[in-house]
């Protein structure tokens, strides 16, 4: 992940209501699988499992914060762990096999979260986070 996609997303996260945080979570393993695929083309092992353990370790957030109270959480958890075998392969066989399922899945689902994040007005899960304007942070007080 480049200098810059890690501001882009220190930058959502500070303003981003907690259903944007699943739907950022999501942006954010889709990158490390795209690029560790890209890493995999050029025969580059090394990246290729480096990137698939950052991606198993965001897919592990997400399935920490489930809250099996509700339904959905089960349905979620199942696609999840599917999710995490894959990149458990990936890891330990050197090998991108069902990569690409795994990436449909996420893909469905982010678009499935946008769309609830749409209605989500709980507001920004970090307060006092400051505002941004034109690049710059200004903390509460500057």
């Amino acid at each position: 992940m480049t200098k810059e996609q890690i501001q882009e997303y220190t930058l959502k996260v500070t303003q981003g209501t907690k259903t944007d945080l699943v739907v950022i979570t999501y942006d954010i393993i889709l990158t490390y699988i795209n690029t560790g695929l890209e890493e995999y083309e050029k025969e580059n092992m090394d990246d290729f499992v480096w990137n698939m353990k950052k991606s198993a370790e965001f897919l592990s957030e997400l399935i920490h914060s489930l809250d099996f109270q509700y339904e959905i959480s089960y349905e979620l958890m199942s696609l999840y762990l599917f999710i995490q075998k894959t990149l458990n392969n990936a890891v330990f066989k050197k090998t991108n096999e069902n990569l690409a399922s795994a990436i449909k899945i996420i893909e469905n689902l982010k678009v499935g979260f946008k769309k609830v994040a749409k209605s989500d007005g709980s507001g920004p899960v970090m307060e006092n986070a400051g505002q941004v304007f034109a690049g710059l942070t200004y903390g509460k007080g500057t």
